[in-house]
């Protein structure tokens, strides 16, 4: 069976009145009441008297709207408009004709129209070429899209597999194979989830349930799911991730995943194996103390803007932190305070004097000093 999905290209080929293509979508809004109808360019299956199968639409609603689709095929395309014959593309296209004039005059060529459906299953719908019309009725406040539409062909009919009487044309058999072609749609559908099964492992596609199957198989930390985009990333390096984890690579991928920069991990033993019989010995040991197993992982404040994501990626490094050590989160405040983690162009900022302002009006300079 063959398959048409549309994309941009395609539906821009169409006529739209009143409604949008953005990228792959067809998409309506409304703030009062409106009428949106768009109109297919034909569709060449490549062979007479074909018979079409079926229209799979995928659409989101916001707010109260409603929407038909008509459609019709032919293997000819040139029709009699006001009694002069011309060819069907050009009537759509010609600047001769308003919207609801072209919209008249094709009234009568739509084999059936089909409200409210997005699944639908084409009967006696048989020539080369296909058309079809969608229309979209919106109230106030309200959107339309459709981000999916796919049409098939040829029409293909279980009865095939059954002896050759309940697959002939006789009007009897036309019930058997309309209620039979709705259990071979199902059973397509399955078959097409099947054969591209390998859709659902990959992060950039997958969305909503299948995106949090997807992570719990492959054991993402619960820390990284408040935000949909650092799960994908995390599924994206997940492998490289799992190679390196309990290193100080690992741990450096790890946080940059989640805060989106890379953060300076600093291990004690560098420190303190340069700092013994030192002036400084002291100082060094209040920072960082004296366990050589114990590193630092240094995250500039911005990234960290609140408790709950301190806490969160403090649970991430205690899961991926070599075994036999310890992890020490610091948050770097964005100036620089003596005694306490400074490092040089990371936080190595003074803070600018302010002004005294003793009210709206009054400011005391800088140069004034106050006695008792």
């Amino acid at each position: 069976m063959n398959s048409m999905i549309f994309d941009e290209e395609l539906w821009k080929e169409g006529q739209c009145f009143d409604c949008n293509i953005i990228e792959d979508t067809l998409s309506v809004k409304a703030k009062e009441n409106k009428k949106a109808v768009y109109i297919s360019e034909y569709i060449d299956s490549g062979e007479k008297e074909m018979l079409w199968h079926r229209l799979l639409i995928h659409c989101q609603k916001k707010g109260q709207c409603v929407f038909s689709i008509s459609y019709f095929a032919t293997d000819n395309l040139e029709i009699t408009v006001k009694k002069k014959k011309m060819l069907l593309p050009d009537f759509l296209t010609s600047a001769d004709f308003s919207q609801q004039e072209k919209l008249y005059l094709l009234e009568p060529y739509w084999h059936k129209t089909i409200n409210q459906q997005s699944d639908i299953l084409l009967f006696d719908v048989k020539g080369q070429y296909f058309y079809f019309k969608i229309e979209i009725l919106l109230y106030e406040e309200s959107a339309f899209c459709i981000d999916y539409f796919r049409i098939e062909f040829p029409r293909e009919s279980i009865t095939s597999y059954l002896p050759s009487f309940y697959d002939s044309d006789h009007k009897n058999n036309s019930f058997l194979k309309r209620f039979l072609a709705v259990f071979h749609t199902m059973l397509f559908d399955m078959q097409q989830k099947i054969d591209n099964v390998c859709e659902y492992f990959v992060p950039s596609i997958v969305t909503g349930e299948n995106l949090k199957w997807l992570a719990d198989a492959m054991a993402v930390p619960e820390g990284l799911f408040w935000e949909e985009k650092i799960v994908i990333e995390f599924l994206q390096k997940c492998f490289l991730l799992y190679q390196k984890k309990g290193t100080k690579e690992g741990i450096s991928m790890l946080v940059e995943i989640y805060t989106g920069k890379t953060p300076f991990i600093i291990e004690s033993y560098e420190i303190l194996q340069n700092s013994i019989h030192t002036d400084w010995e002291k100082e060094y040991t209040e920072l960082y103390g004296k366990d050589i197993y114990t590193f630092f992982v240094l995250v500039e404040q911005q990234y960290l803007d609140n408790y709950k994501k301190y806490v969160e990626l403090k649970k991430l490094l205690e899961a991926f932190q070599p075994a036999h050590t310890k992890s020490k989160l610091v948050v770097l405040r964005p100036f620089m305070v003596f005694g306490q983690h400074c490092y040089i162009g990371i936080n190595s900022c003074l803070l600018s004097s302010t002004a005294l302002q003793l009210n709206d009006t009054t400011i005391l300079p800088f140069q004034t000093t106050l006695l008792e």
